[in-house]
């Protein structure tokens, strides 16, 4: 590719643009061969392989692995887990086999909530342009409850998060994962599971930085706009981490 003058266009080396910024390829670590503490490792792919390779989810290994160094790093943080948005259940089963394997263990309650009928209707709003109703409903109750049977501490749900919440019990909550793509469900979440994060909690925010999730960007900057409770990380994996102060 060559410019007007004929010569060769060369990639910025030090892009102010975000969307540039050059991360390692997460899969080059697959081998083991780049042996670093704290970098995905066998272990990692181990897990992760089954559920990206069977289609369970459609996280890719970079947001799978945020999930694993956020649960190794709340082994002493108390209090519950929960998912909203499961779509085949493949999130929920990644995180409840690194429970497993990490100091937290196999006790931790996790509910998992989801319509499992895609997108509610009434949950698409003004803000969510490129969002419809029934998108992602490739998938079914009975399926995700067989496929999570083998973890005794996950619950499943089934039904619109809009109506679900006003009837859960209280709990406090070490990890939410929050990946609905929409405004509504994802600005309730926030208001319903942010005060129930313990100190040092986590919540992941799937999709802020899709360009087709518009609604999940704006309910983030709404609520947060309100909320000094947390710490605010933008990972670059299109996900966005809070954590309690």
């Amino acid at each position: 590719m060559s410019d007007a003058s004929g010569e060769s266009a060369r990639p910025e080396r030090n892009p102010r643009d975000p969307e540039r910024w050059k991360i390692r390829p997460i899969e080059k670590y697959r081998a083991g061969k780049l042996a670093y503490d704290y970098r995905p490792g066998p272990a990692f792919f181990e897990l992760a392989d089954p559920v990206v390779l069977n289609k369970r989810t459609l996280l890719r290994y970079d947001a799978l692995y945020v999930f694993w160094q956020v649960i190794h790093n709340l082994t002493a943080v108390p209090g519950q887990i929960a998912e909203i948005g499961a779509y085949r259940g493949g999130s929920a089963f990644f995180i409840a086999s690194v429970c497993a394997t990490a100091a937290i263990g196999r006790d931790v309650p996790f509910d998992v909530f989801d319509t499992f009928e895609g997108h509610p209707e009434n949950a698409v709003s003004e803000h969510d342009p490129d969002q419809q109703a029934g998108h992602f409903n490739a998938t079914s109750y009975d399926d995700v409850r067989a496929y999570l049977s083998r973890f005794a501490q996950v619950r499943v749900h089934k039904g619109d998060i809009l109506t679900v919440l006003p009837g859960l019990g209280e709990a406090k909550y070490r990890l939410v994962h929050i990946d609905t793509d929409l405004y509504l469900p994802t600005k309730r979440c926030l208001e319903y599971f942010g005060p129930r994060v313990s100190s040092n909690g986590v919540i992941v925010l799937d999709d802020y930085g899709s360009g087709k999730c518009e609604g999940v960007r704006t309910a983030a900057g709404e609520y947060l706009d309100t909320n000094d409770g947390f710490q605010v990380w933008d990972l670059r994996t299109q996900q966005l981490l809070l954590v309690k102060r």
